[in-house]
């Protein structure tokens, strides 16, 4: 989507503790941040299970941040519209005199506080396919971002854990807001069932009714949201449904 529907996002990650999250998470982490540097998103929120990610995520959010070109005084903040160097000071900068903008709960005596110039993005940890996870996120969302993920939610919850999931994206879009989802074949289930990798996948694999391919858009409209873009460009196919 262009930088200018990209409103209020939130970026829903999640895979089990028992899968290598490494590279899965840190392309999670990539589109966080692109959402707020390079597409001047409004605001950001990313969603993971795991603690310990969320914390890496906001230690790479304010490294990008610190690393940022200032704004001048005729330039406005606006890094889409006026093309700001993200990547302008060098690491070694970091390394000497410390963030500019601090992760959260971390302190530093090097903190900046002229320079919080990006205060639209933030992250916690919540599993939403539970529905008494906590509600952190603002229901007036204009796009949620859910790549990479439909699987592992649906192999550790069940069909209904996939449901409770949806449900909570529905709720947490404005009215004419999109959920972009990243279509994961069943083959990759079949794939992602390994015995020594989450052995339990093999018996919820069993029983899982919905499928990605026949299930979801029949499932996403009962949930108000509607299929209104799709793109085969990638190996994986990325549908777009908005809310109405």
């Amino acid at each position: 989507m262009g930088a200018a529907s990209v409103h209020n996002s939130v970026s829903a990650g999640r895979i089990p503790r028992s899968i290598s999250a490494t590279d899965y998470y840190y392309h999670q982490l990539d589109i966080d941040q692109r959402a707020a540097f390079d597409f001047d998103a409004a605001s950001v929120t990313g969603v993971d299970i795991d603690p310990q990610l969320v914390g890496q995520a906001e230690k790479l959010f304010a490294l990008r941040a610190s690393r940022a070109k200032p704004p001048t005084a005729a330039q406005p903040s606006s890094a889409a519209a006026h093309g700001v160097v993200v990547d302008y000071f060098p690491m070694s900068a970091v390394l000497t005199h410390g963030y500019r903008i601090e992760p959260d709960r971390r302190v530093s005596r090097n903190a900046s506080t002229a320079s919080a110039r990006w205060p639209r993005v933030n992250f916690f940890s919540a599993d939403w396919a539970v529905p008494t996870a906590r509600d952190d996120v603002a229901d007036d969302y204009h796009v949620i971002l859910a790549l990479s993920v439909i699987k592992w939610i649906h192999l550790e919850h069940a069909d209904q854990g996939l449901i409770a999931f949806f449900a909570k994206c529905s709720a947490s879009l404005k009215l004419g807001g999109h959920l972009v989802i990243e279509l994961q074949a069943w083959d990759s289930y079949q794939k992602a069932v390994r015995p020594n990798h989450a052995p339990h996948f093999r018996q919820a694999l069993d029983k899982l009714q919905l499928r990605p391919e026949t299930c979801f858009d029949k499932l996403l409209e009962h949930q108000g949201l509607h299929l209104c873009a799709s793109s085969h460009a990638l190996p994986r196919t990325i549908n777009v449904y908005r809310k109405a």
